[in-house]
């Protein structure tokens, strides 16, 4: 479709856009000779044609430069009538201006804590033992090892790399689950936005020294010993609901128990979900 009655645009040209929500503008630079008889767009969504860049600034404080003639005669803009004066023009600028300035000030403030808190971590003596070789996964798989063996001596911990960029931790009784993600949680460094469909990164100054991955999972087992004392907790407390079922290690393991009194303890849970829930009580 070609725009034949398009019309030029002139400085103080107020302007609307629905984009990263700019909402009204005004034009304050023209770059260029302008040909809006030559904008056009295919399918109503690739624009073409134009000659001319235009520098755009906001009521919101944002600021667009050299934006090309196609795109502001675009679906995505409206051009309005209405003429700014000079003096109106220029008070939008500097107020865009002032807010440009004040955003890049911020983002080098943030910059600098991020590089001071980058050198804070490197120094860290609480983290002396763990790697700060960039080698992805791995370097996460060896630093989380590390850490699980200082803070609990004694429990044996498998941490294997699942892909490039996923970890998982198993163990047997010992600490909670919430405990150990006290130590794998910092190792994340994005997480999956289902609303943007992407993922999205959440990296730390952290995960820079030491390394980070997308997903690190954690399950804890029971040994047949814990298994055996929360059953025998179980039968003393539900006794009279048992009517001489075997309740035995052998068939929780086997997930047999699942189906038994699920009219009592709920469907899906039986009595294998009671167990869990007096394992999760007994080893908290």
């Amino acid at each position: 479709m070609n725009m034949q009655n398009a019309q030029a645009v002139v400085i103080g040209q107020v302007v609307s856009t629905v984009l990263y929500n700019r909402g009204r503008g005004v034009v304050f630079a023209i770059h260029g000779e302008q040909k809006p008889a030559s904008v056009g767009s295919l399918s109503g969504v690739v624009s073409y044609g134009g000659n001319a860049t235009f520098d755009i600034a906001f009521e919101c404080g944002k600021i667009s430069r050299a934006l090309p003639e196609s795109i502001l005669h675009g679906r995505q803009w409206s051009i309005f009538p209405e003429i700014k004066t000079a003096e109106e023009v220029q008070h939008v600028v500097d107020h865009a201006m002032a807010e440009e300035h004040r955003e890049a000030e911020k983002h080098e403030a943030e910059e600098q804590q991020y590089r001071a808190e980058c050198q804070r971590f490197k120094t860290a003596p609480e983290y002396s033992a763990l790697s700060q070789d960039k080698k992805g996964a791995v370097q996460v798989t060896g630093n989380i090892r590390k850490e699980l063996k200082a803070k609990f001596p004694g429990v044996k911990f498998s941490v294997r790399k699942r892909s490039y960029d996923s970890i998982s931790v198993n163990w047997t009784d010992g600490p909670t689950e919430e405990q150990v993600r006290e130590i794998t949680v910092k190792y994340r460094d994005s997480y999956f936005d289902g609303m943007q469909d992407m993922s999205v990164s959440c990296s730390s100054p952290f995960n820079e020294i030491y390394g980070g991955v997308g997903y690190v999972f954690i399950d804890r087992d029971y040994s047949d010993a814990m298994k055996q004392q929360a059953i025998g907790i179980l039968m003393i407390k539900y006794d009279h609901l048992l009517d001489g079922e075997d309740i035995s290690v052998a068939r929780y393991n086997t997930g047999e128990l699942w189906r038994i009194r699920q009219d009592y303890f709920g469907h899906g849970h039986g009595i294998h979900g009671e167990i869990n829930k007096i394992l999760a009580v007994i080893t908290a």
